[in-house]
Protein backbone atom coordinates (compact mmCIF):
# COMPACT_ATOMS: atom_id res chain seq x y z
CA UNK A 1 0.00 0.00 0.00
CA UNK A 2 1.07 3.60 -0.55
CA UNK A 3 1.38 4.03 3.21
CA UNK A 4 3.99 0.81 3.61
CA UNK A 5 5.79 2.21 0.71
CA UNK A 6 5.95 5.82 2.65
CA UNK A 7 6.98 3.92 5.94
CA UNK A 8 9.71 2.03 4.51
CA UNK A 9 11.40 5.61 2.95
CA UNK A 10 12.09 7.58 5.84
CA UNK A 11 13.55 10.84 3.71
CA UNK A 12 10.72 11.84 1.63
CA UNK A 13 12.03 12.58 -2.06
CA UNK A 14 10.03 15.33 -3.43
CA UNK A 15 9.64 14.23 -7.11
CA UNK A 16 8.14 15.99 -10.42
CA UNK A 17 7.90 15.62 -13.91
CA UNK A 18 10.25 18.27 -15.69
CA UNK A 19 10.24 17.61 -19.50
CA UNK A 20 9.96 15.27 -22.03
CA UNK A 21 12.68 15.14 -24.81
CA UNK A 22 11.84 15.37 -28.55
CA UNK A 23 13.96 15.33 -31.00
CA UNK A 24 13.87 17.67 -34.44
CA UNK A 25 14.93 17.56 -37.80
CA UNK A 26 14.76 21.45 -38.14
CA UNK A 27 14.29 23.83 -35.08
CA UNK A 28 13.17 26.89 -36.27
CA UNK A 29 10.12 25.07 -37.83
CA UNK A 30 9.56 23.34 -34.59
CA UNK A 31 10.11 26.56 -32.53
CA UNK A 32 7.81 28.33 -34.98
CA UNK A 33 4.84 25.93 -33.82
CA UNK A 34 5.36 25.64 -30.41
CA UNK A 35 5.28 29.25 -30.13
CA UNK A 36 2.86 30.42 -32.29
CA UNK A 37 0.06 27.35 -31.96
CA UNK A 38 1.06 26.27 -28.82
CA UNK A 39 2.00 29.86 -27.38
CA UNK A 40 5.20 28.51 -25.41
CA UNK A 41 8.63 30.71 -25.26
CA UNK A 42 12.49 29.67 -25.25
CA UNK A 43 13.47 29.17 -22.16
CA UNK A 44 16.98 28.56 -22.64
CA UNK A 45 19.49 27.30 -25.97
CA UNK A 46 22.69 25.60 -25.52
CA UNK A 47 25.10 24.81 -27.96
CA UNK A 48 27.19 21.26 -27.30
CA UNK A 49 30.49 20.56 -30.06
CA UNK A 50 29.84 16.64 -29.14
CA UNK A 51 27.16 14.32 -28.09
CA UNK A 52 25.78 14.02 -25.10
CA UNK A 53 27.17 11.24 -22.13
CA UNK A 54 24.09 10.40 -21.16
CA UNK A 55 22.60 10.12 -24.56
CA UNK A 56 20.35 13.82 -23.95
CA UNK A 57 20.57 13.84 -28.02
CA UNK A 58 20.03 10.21 -28.54
CA UNK A 59 22.75 7.97 -30.21
CA UNK A 60 24.44 10.72 -32.00
CA UNK A 61 28.50 11.62 -31.56
CA UNK A 62 28.53 14.90 -33.29
CA UNK A 63 27.21 18.66 -32.70
CA UNK A 64 23.87 19.32 -31.55
CA UNK A 65 21.97 21.83 -29.65
CA UNK A 66 19.24 21.71 -26.21
CA UNK A 67 16.28 24.19 -26.24
CA UNK A 68 14.27 24.54 -23.45
CA UNK A 69 10.74 25.40 -24.60
CA UNK A 70 7.71 25.83 -22.09
CA UNK A 71 5.20 28.47 -20.29
CA UNK A 72 7.48 29.54 -17.54
CA UNK A 73 10.27 29.03 -15.44
CA UNK A 74 11.76 24.98 -15.18
CA UNK A 75 11.04 24.74 -11.57
CA UNK A 76 7.12 25.40 -11.62
CA UNK A 77 6.10 24.18 -15.14
CA UNK A 78 6.70 20.97 -17.31
CA UNK A 79 8.67 22.01 -20.14
CA UNK A 80 9.89 20.39 -23.56
CA UNK A 81 13.70 19.78 -24.31
CA UNK A 82 14.21 19.94 -28.10
CA UNK A 83 17.01 18.54 -29.40
CA UNK A 84 18.55 18.97 -32.60
CA UNK A 85 21.37 17.15 -33.95
CA UNK A 86 23.46 18.48 -36.63
CA UNK A 87 23.12 17.14 -39.66
CA UNK A 88 20.10 14.69 -39.30
CA UNK A 89 16.86 16.56 -40.43
CA UNK A 90 14.58 13.26 -40.77
CA UNK A 91 13.94 10.76 -37.47
CA UNK A 92 11.26 7.83 -38.43
CA UNK A 93 8.32 8.14 -35.54
CA UNK A 94 7.38 5.06 -33.59
CA UNK A 95 4.39 3.70 -32.22
CA UNK A 96 5.31 5.12 -28.81
CA UNK A 97 4.69 8.64 -27.81
CA UNK A 98 0.49 9.14 -28.43
CA UNK A 99 0.98 12.43 -27.35
CA UNK A 100 1.17 15.72 -25.19
CA UNK A 101 -2.42 16.93 -23.54
CA UNK A 102 -2.76 20.38 -23.18
CA UNK A 103 -5.24 22.62 -21.99
CA UNK A 104 -7.70 24.73 -24.53
CA UNK A 105 -10.94 26.00 -24.33
CA UNK A 106 -13.46 25.39 -27.27
CA UNK A 107 -15.55 29.05 -26.92
CA UNK A 108 -13.92 31.68 -25.39
CA UNK A 109 -16.13 33.70 -22.91
CA UNK A 110 -14.13 36.62 -23.68
CA UNK A 111 -12.08 37.13 -26.83
CA UNK A 112 -8.07 37.26 -24.52
CA UNK A 113 -8.88 34.31 -23.33
CA UNK A 114 -5.35 31.83 -23.76
CA UNK A 115 -5.57 28.77 -25.60
CA UNK A 116 -8.52 29.11 -27.68
CA UNK A 117 -9.00 25.87 -30.08
CA UNK A 118 -10.46 27.87 -32.68
CA UNK A 119 -7.38 30.16 -32.89
CA UNK A 120 -4.46 27.79 -31.68
CA UNK A 121 -6.01 25.22 -34.73
CA UNK A 122 -6.62 28.27 -37.18
CA UNK A 123 -3.03 28.77 -36.88
CA UNK A 124 -2.02 25.28 -37.04
CA UNK A 125 -3.56 24.66 -40.31
CA UNK A 126 -2.24 28.54 -41.61
CA UNK A 127 1.36 26.99 -40.66
CA UNK A 128 0.27 23.68 -43.11
CA UNK A 129 -0.48 21.12 -39.90
CA UNK A 130 -3.01 18.57 -39.66
CA UNK A 131 -5.81 19.65 -37.35
CA UNK A 132 -8.45 16.93 -36.25
CA UNK A 133 -11.49 18.44 -34.98
CA UNK A 134 -13.04 15.34 -33.88
CA UNK A 135 -10.00 14.30 -31.58
CA UNK A 136 -8.83 17.77 -30.75
CA UNK A 137 -5.77 16.53 -31.92
CA UNK A 138 -2.44 18.94 -34.07
CA UNK A 139 0.28 17.22 -35.41
CA UNK A 140 3.18 19.36 -35.79
CA UNK A 141 6.45 19.34 -37.01
CA UNK A 142 8.61 15.60 -36.98
CA UNK A 143 4.78 14.10 -36.73
CA UNK A 144 4.69 14.83 -32.96
CA UNK A 145 1.13 15.13 -31.63
CA UNK A 146 -0.38 17.06 -29.14
CA UNK A 147 -3.80 16.60 -27.94
CA UNK A 148 -5.79 19.94 -26.89
CA UNK A 149 -8.09 19.02 -24.29
CA UNK A 150 -11.28 21.07 -23.70
CA UNK A 151 -11.52 22.28 -20.35
CA UNK A 152 -14.00 25.17 -18.00
CA UNK A 153 -12.24 28.52 -18.00
CA UNK A 154 -13.45 28.57 -14.16
CA UNK A 155 -11.92 24.82 -13.60
CA UNK A 156 -8.51 25.59 -11.18
CA UNK A 157 -6.22 24.22 -13.86
CA UNK A 158 -7.60 26.53 -16.27
CA UNK A 159 -6.74 29.36 -14.41
CA UNK A 160 -4.31 31.95 -15.26
CA UNK A 161 -0.25 30.92 -14.07
CA UNK A 162 -1.06 27.42 -14.17
CA UNK A 163 0.33 24.92 -16.25
CA UNK A 164 -1.21 24.29 -19.87
CA UNK A 165 0.41 20.57 -19.54
CA UNK A 166 -1.99 18.17 -18.31
CA UNK A 167 -0.38 14.80 -19.52
CA UNK A 168 1.97 12.90 -21.61
CA UNK A 169 0.04 10.10 -22.96
CA UNK A 170 2.01 6.53 -23.75
CA UNK A 171 1.44 3.45 -25.21
CA UNK A 172 2.41 0.31 -23.44
CA UNK A 173 2.39 -3.89 -24.43
CA UNK A 174 1.28 -4.97 -21.20
CA UNK A 175 -0.52 -2.53 -19.12
CA UNK A 176 -0.25 -4.61 -15.94
CA UNK A 177 3.50 -4.72 -16.24
CA UNK A 178 4.09 -0.77 -16.99
CA UNK A 179 1.75 -0.12 -13.75
CA UNK A 180 3.63 -1.93 -11.89
CA UNK A 181 6.89 -0.42 -13.10
CA UNK A 182 5.80 3.21 -12.53
CA UNK A 183 3.58 2.86 -9.76
CA UNK A 184 5.17 0.21 -7.50
CA UNK A 185 9.28 0.56 -8.37
CA UNK A 186 8.91 4.38 -9.13
CA UNK A 187 6.63 4.72 -6.41
CA UNK A 188 4.27 7.49 -8.51
CA UNK A 189 0.23 7.52 -7.61
CA UNK A 190 -2.15 6.20 -9.52
CA UNK A 191 -4.79 8.77 -9.81
CA UNK A 192 -8.39 8.27 -11.26
CA UNK A 193 -8.34 8.26 -15.22
CA UNK A 194 -11.99 9.52 -14.69
CA UNK A 195 -10.64 12.78 -12.97
CA UNK A 196 -8.40 13.80 -15.66
CA UNK A 197 -9.73 15.99 -18.40
CA UNK A 198 -8.72 14.12 -21.63
CA UNK A 199 -7.64 10.91 -20.72
CA UNK A 200 -8.35 7.64 -22.68
CA UNK A 201 -10.78 5.36 -21.08
CA UNK A 202 -9.40 2.17 -19.96
CA UNK A 203 -5.71 4.57 -19.16
CA UNK A 204 -4.09 4.04 -16.36
CA UNK A 205 -2.47 7.46 -14.80
CA UNK A 206 0.25 8.57 -12.69
CA UNK A 207 2.04 10.99 -11.26
CA UNK A 208 4.32 11.66 -8.11
CA UNK A 209 2.40 12.92 -4.99
CA UNK A 210 1.93 17.22 -5.21
CA UNK A 211 2.66 17.13 -8.60
CA UNK A 212 0.43 18.09 -11.66
CA UNK A 213 1.43 16.36 -14.42
CA UNK A 214 0.18 12.71 -15.42
CA UNK A 215 1.71 10.43 -17.00
CA UNK A 216 -0.74 7.89 -19.24
CA UNK A 217 -0.12 4.61 -20.37
CA UNK A 218 -2.03 3.31 -22.25
CA UNK A 219 -2.78 -0.63 -23.77
CA UNK A 220 -1.98 -1.07 -27.70
CA UNK A 221 -3.49 -4.04 -29.37
CA UNK A 222 -2.56 -7.35 -27.62
CA UNK A 223 0.15 -8.84 -28.97
CA UNK A 224 1.66 -5.12 -31.10
CA UNK A 225 5.37 -3.97 -29.58
CA UNK A 226 6.28 -0.66 -29.01
CA UNK A 227 8.40 0.27 -31.52
CA UNK A 228 10.58 3.54 -31.00
CA UNK A 229 12.75 3.95 -33.91
CA UNK A 230 14.76 6.92 -34.33
CA UNK A 231 12.25 9.85 -33.01
CA UNK A 232 12.30 8.23 -29.47
CA UNK A 233 11.72 10.72 -26.75
CA UNK A 234 12.60 10.39 -22.92
CA UNK A 235 11.00 11.66 -19.87
CA UNK A 236 12.96 13.19 -17.18
CA UNK A 237 12.00 14.00 -13.20
CA UNK A 238 13.92 16.09 -10.71
CA UNK A 239 14.36 14.00 -7.30
CA UNK A 240 15.73 15.93 -4.13
CA UNK A 241 17.60 12.99 -2.67
CA UNK A 242 19.82 12.88 -5.93
CA UNK A 243 19.32 9.76 -8.27
CA UNK A 244 21.37 7.12 -6.45
CA UNK A 245 18.62 6.04 -4.50
CA UNK A 246 16.28 5.60 -7.41
CA UNK A 247 18.77 3.51 -9.18
CA UNK A 248 19.58 1.69 -6.57
CA UNK A 249 16.32 0.42 -6.32
CA UNK A 250 15.82 -0.35 -10.08
CA UNK A 251 19.07 -2.58 -10.41
CA UNK A 252 17.82 -4.24 -7.26
CA UNK A 253 14.77 -4.78 -8.78
CA UNK A 254 16.63 -6.41 -11.99
CA UNK A 255 15.09 -4.09 -14.62
CA UNK A 256 17.41 -2.28 -17.00
CA UNK A 257 19.53 0.85 -16.05
CA UNK A 258 20.49 2.74 -19.13
CA UNK A 259 22.97 4.84 -17.40
CA UNK A 260 24.04 4.75 -13.71
CA UNK A 261 24.17 8.16 -11.61
CA UNK A 262 26.70 10.28 -13.88
CA UNK A 263 27.22 14.21 -13.71
CA UNK A 264 26.69 15.84 -16.66
CA UNK A 265 28.52 19.86 -17.05
CA UNK A 266 27.14 22.92 -19.33
CA UNK A 267 29.91 25.09 -19.55
CA UNK A 268 29.44 27.99 -17.45
CA UNK A 269 26.56 26.54 -15.66
CA UNK A 270 25.54 23.82 -12.68
CA UNK A 271 26.44 20.63 -13.29
CA UNK A 272 23.91 18.24 -12.32
CA UNK A 273 24.14 14.18 -11.60
CA UNK A 274 21.56 11.95 -13.66
CA UNK A 275 20.85 7.79 -13.68
CA UNK A 276 18.73 7.25 -16.96
CA UNK A 277 16.54 3.68 -16.68
CA UNK A 278 14.38 1.99 -18.93
CA UNK A 279 10.63 0.76 -18.17
CA UNK A 280 9.94 -2.47 -19.56
CA UNK A 281 8.56 -1.24 -23.15
CA UNK A 282 12.57 0.61 -23.01
CA UNK A 283 10.74 4.08 -22.30
CA UNK A 284 14.04 6.02 -20.93
CA UNK A 285 13.61 7.54 -17.86
CA UNK A 286 15.95 10.27 -16.52
CA UNK A 287 16.36 11.09 -12.61
CA UNK A 288 18.21 14.47 -12.08
CA UNK A 289 18.98 16.06 -8.66
CA UNK A 290 16.42 18.72 -8.37
CA UNK A 291 19.13 20.99 -6.41
CA UNK A 292 21.79 20.99 -9.53
CA UNK A 293 19.05 21.44 -12.49
CA UNK A 294 17.24 23.94 -10.24
CA UNK A 295 20.62 25.72 -10.64
CA UNK A 296 21.42 25.36 -14.17
CA UNK A 297 17.63 26.25 -15.12
CA UNK A 298 17.97 29.39 -13.73
CA UNK A 299 17.48 32.55 -16.27
CA UNK A 300 20.05 34.15 -17.54
CA UNK A 301 19.64 36.97 -20.07
CA UNK A 302 20.34 36.19 -22.86
CA UNK A 303 20.67 32.26 -22.93
CA UNK A 304 16.92 32.11 -24.33
CA UNK A 305 18.73 33.84 -27.93
CA UNK A 306 19.44 31.01 -30.92
CA UNK A 307 21.95 32.34 -33.39
CA UNK A 308 20.54 30.86 -36.70
CA UNK A 309 23.44 32.70 -38.34
CA UNK A 310 25.71 30.73 -36.71
CA UNK A 311 23.71 27.82 -36.70
CA UNK A 312 23.33 27.80 -40.83
CA UNK A 313 27.06 28.72 -41.13
CA UNK A 314 27.90 25.05 -39.02
CA UNK A 315 25.71 22.82 -41.34
CA UNK A 316 27.35 24.52 -44.22
CA UNK A 317 30.71 23.90 -43.05
CA UNK A 318 29.55 20.01 -42.42
CA UNK A 319 28.32 19.78 -45.74
CA UNK A 320 31.58 20.72 -47.38
CA UNK A 321 33.38 18.96 -44.73
CA UNK A 322 30.98 15.64 -45.77
CA UNK A 323 31.57 16.51 -49.57
CA UNK A 324 34.70 17.07 -49.15
CA UNK A 325 35.29 13.26 -47.84
CA UNK A 326 32.56 11.80 -50.70
CA UNK A 327 35.62 12.97 -52.82
CA UNK A 328 38.57 11.19 -50.98
CA UNK A 329 36.42 8.16 -50.29
CA UNK A 330 35.33 8.52 -54.74
CA UNK A 331 39.21 8.65 -55.62
CA UNK A 332 40.14 5.73 -53.44
CA UNK A 333 37.85 3.74 -55.14
CA UNK A 334 38.81 4.55 -58.58
CA UNK A 335 42.45 4.02 -57.62
CA UNK A 336 41.77 0.63 -56.37
CA UNK A 337 40.27 -0.24 -59.75
CA UNK A 338 36.53 -0.77 -58.24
Amino acid sequence: SLSQRRAMSPVVDRRRALHWVFKVGDLAKTLEFLSSVLGMRVLRHEEFEEGCEATCNGPYAGAWSKTMVGYGSEKQYFCFEITANYGVTHYDKGNDMRYIGLRCVKDAPTPWVPFQWSKMSAEAQRLGYAVNEADGTITGPDNYCYKLVPMDPQHKRAQRGSDPVLMVSLNVSDLAKSTAYWRDLLQMEQVDNQQLPGSTSGSVCLRFPNDHICLELVQLPQGREVEHKEAFGRIAFTTSVGPQPIFERVKAAGHTIKNEPITLKTPGKADVVVTILEDPDGYEICFVNEEGFYDLCEAVPGDDYVNYAERAKRVDQMDKFNQRMQRIEEKKRQENGQ
